[in-house]
């Protein structure tokens, strides 16, 4: 299994396809199994990574480790580096959405386009993010209390993803995707750094794809982003929620293949 080793950070990745780069960032909690329907869409145009960030999948768990944006984008650079990948389109879900957007704003000229998914940089700063902190932040006392995985079970109860519309097929899947994740960021207590994405939103001049799902709760964040970003631009799926790339899988290829080829210029 191929790792890219950092300090002590292995970062876990692999990789399909010929041509121009194409990452893959998943969300939180998941594996590069999420992309495993999308993926061979992308590989047949493009050499597509797919890469687990700190703390999910295969790579490296550890409380001890840093949780923030900007480490994950330092990983991402790393990573970049050692595959000789100097620009690169980002597809980015949910979490990896934020980190390919703090990747392109701190290092624009690596960026040639981004694809965010179910959310985005900068947040909307309304009553749901509220929702999102307050329940990172009972997540991680249950998680010290109770355990990592009654943590990740009250995600439900909050109902902050909305509806999926998923069938058994679609859930299974899911459900690999998050395999490997242990809850190690819930546990951390090391000093996070962050970036005023509401500030640096309007110099990014990369194209940039927003796509939500109708029924997605974070529907607003991805309309709020787009109006601040000088090449955005949103797709909203009907019948679809916060995972695209498995509620609507044909769709979501077609869709961000298309803006590949017109960011491609």
């Amino acid at each position: 299994m191929p790792h890219h080793a950092d300090g002590n950070v292995r970062i876990y990745y692999d990789e399909t396809g010929e041509g121009p780069a194409l990452v893959l960032l998943a969300g939180w909690t998941l594996n590069t199994r999420f992309w495993d329907w999308v993926r061979p869409a992308f590989a047949e145009r493009y050499r597509t990574v797919a890469l687990d960030p700190r703390n999910t999948g295969r790579s490296t768990s550890d409380p001890a480790l840093e949780t923030s944006r900007l480490a994950d984008a330092e990983d991402l650079e790393r990573l970049l580096d050692a595959l000789g990948l100097h620009v690169v389109h980002l597809v980015g879900h949910s979490k990896g959405a934020r980190i390919a957007l703090t990747f392109a704003m701190t290092r624009p000229e690596r960026v040639r386009s981004v694809v965010s998914v179910g959310s985005a940089e900068p947040r909307l700063r309304d009553a749901l993010d509220g929702r999102v902190r307050e329940w990172v932040e009972a997540a991680r006392r249950q998680a010290r209390f109770e355990g990592v995985d009654e943590a990740v079970r009250s995600l439900k109860d909050w109902n902050l993803l909305g509806r999926i519309h998923a069938g058994p097929e679609a859930l299974a899947l899911l459900k690999r995707a998050r395999e490997g994740y242990d809850g190690s960021d819930l546990l951390s207590v090391t000093p996070r750094r962050t970036l005023d994405a509401e500030a640096l939103a309007p110099s990014l001049n990369i194209p940039v794809l927003l796509i939500a799902g109708e029924d997605d709760p974070f529907l607003a964040e991805c309309r709020h982003a787009k109006n601040l970003l000088p090449g955005g631009r949103i797709e909203v799926f009907e019948r679809c929620g916060h995972f695209p790339p498995i509620e609507r899988p044909s769709l979501f290829a077609e869709t961000v293949l298309a803006f590949l080829e017109e960011a491609a210029g």
